[in-house]
């Protein structure tokens, strides 16, 4: 996901639209917000743009951490021949939250923060996607790209929250030992200080690691078991996960595609183009992309 440039694109958004977290109908609101005092503002505010503008301000988001971002490095490492591809687009959104290991170095407090901005960022989409295409009381143009921007926030954590755990596998699926015992085999990095969970780089062997995992449980606990490796061995990537697992295996994925599908709507809305378009749809693309690669699909 190239969210660099939809950091970029947020910038040029604020600067044709005015601050998406500032606006407010009333002085006490107003002030709240400038001052970043967001639970007051959650008190005191009492339209639905200014209430998710507050929830986008407890997740981080807002003009003074977005300019704090331009100093951080979004980095790829590069390729391990253990570890694969790194995808650094969760760095970058952790980075303009202000959730990066350098502002949270301990690993611990990290992941709760993370897990506690994505609540945020859902409860501001919450106060606005149900009226995305509502003929009574439509959404603005602002408060439809605060929809975007959260949903695909919150996208891209939630999508960190499930993988970049540290733990990793060489392969998508357990090795069905001689003895009949399911093995998933653990890839070691080459420089230690570059597997780290919830860092933003999530390598191609963090996915696997959470994905075989769930493979193993999953054909363990199956009724039988070599009925279910037997419809793996002709498995094709892109379709659907034999039945008798795929619920166990892709519950937590399918979150994915629920953000998708919210994201696809209010993209529909909007009239970006572009670079702009393109970093937003890359969004899209890549974690649709991702849920065929594992058989999670609908």
């Amino acid at each position: 996901i190239l969210f660099w440039n939809l950091f970029l694109a947020i910038i040029l958004v604020l600067s044709a639209c005015g601050d998406l977290v500032k606006d407010s109908d009333t002085a006490t609101c107003n002030n709240a917000i400038d001052s970043r005092n967001y639970d007051t503002a959650l008190t005191v505010c009492t339209t639905r743009k200014d209430k998710a503008s507050a929830y986008m301000g407890k997740a981080g988001y807002d003009i003074v951490n977005l300019l704090d971002t331009s100093s951080k490095s979004t980095k790829k490492y590069v390729y391990d021949s253990n570890l694969g591809k790194d995808d650094n687009a969760g760095l970058a959104i952790l980075n303009i939250l202000r959730l990066s290991t350098g502002d949270k170095p301990d690993d611990t407090k990290r992941v709760t923060a993370i897990a506690n901005s994505k609540n945020y960022l859902d409860k501001a989409t919450d106060l606005l996607h149900p009226y995305l295409s509502d003929d009574s009381s439509p959404l603005s143009t602002d408060e439809i790209l605060l929809d975007t921007f959260a949903l695909a926030f919150a996208m891209q954590l939630n999508q960190l929250l499930i993988y970049d755990n540290a733990t990793t596998s060489t392969s998508t699926f357990p090795d069905n030992e001689s003895d009949g015992s399911l093995v998933c085999d653990n890839a070691t990095a080459s420089k230690a200080s570059e597997l780290r969970a919830m860092d933003g780089h999530l390598w191609q062997a963090e996915r696997d690691g959470f994905q075989c995992a769930r493979m193993k449980s999953a054909i363990a606990a199956s009724d039988n078991q070599t009925a279910v490796l037997l419809e793996l061995a002709t498995w094709k990537t892109g379709t659907k996960l034999p039945s008798a697992i795929y619920e166990t295996v892709c519950e937590p994925i399918l979150s994915l595609t629920r953000y998708l599908r919210k994201l696809t709507t209010s993209i529909d809305k909007l009239t970006l183009s572009g670079d702009n378009t393109k970093a937003i749809t890359d969004a899209k693309t890549s974690t649709d992309n991702l849920t065929k690669t594992v058989g999670c699909v609908l």
